[in-house]
């Protein structure tokens, strides 16, 4: 998608096509009906979660991407920068607990993802918190049968 850019505008789509570049993954996120409040209180959810949501014209992020999505309507762009999933959790929670509508679509790996597909990977069980009950659940049989020797060898003293 090629089109000239008013050099006012221009700076916006070279700051979007950094973001883009440095973004692990990308929510297309509807925040119509947002409270200024509930707006501020989800872009430091997002930043601490290690992501930026950005509020640009659907026109400018269609530039700096590079391709022609089908976006309309009052967007934010949540760009995850960490990680691909954390900062869509923190999206994905928030309006949950507001009862607000979420996910457009998205981006992952050059590809363009559909609402649902996009809810999915936000859905997605966090590799480390996963990981943590993996190796803890895996120690419980040795810790329980280490306990019990223990025990069994006090007996025997």
């Amino acid at each position: 998608m090629t089109k000239n850019i008013n050099p006012a505008k221009a700076s916006v789509v070279a700051s979007l096509k950094d973001l883009l570049s440095r973004s692990k993954s990308v929510a297309i996120v509807d925040y119509q009906g947002l409270k200024v409040s509930q707006a501020t209180l989800l872009r430091s959810l997002v930043k601490k979660a290690g992501g930026q949501i950005v509020i640009a014209k659907n026109t400018l992020f269609k530039i700096a991407l590079g391709k022609d999505v089908d976006i309309s309507g009052a967007n934010a762009f949540v760009f995850a920068l960490n990680d691909e999933i954390t900062p869509l959790k923190a999206v994905s929670d928030f309006a949950k607990k507001n009862q607000l509508p979420v996910f457009k679509s998205g981006l992952y790996n050059d590809r363009v993802l559909t609402a649902a597909e996009i809810t999915d990977l936000a859905g997605t069980p966090d590799l480390k918190t996963s990981a943590a009950k993996l190796v803890y659940i895996l120690n419980w049989n040795i810790i329980k049968l280490v306990r019990t020797l223990k025990e069994v060898s006090l007996k025997h003293v």
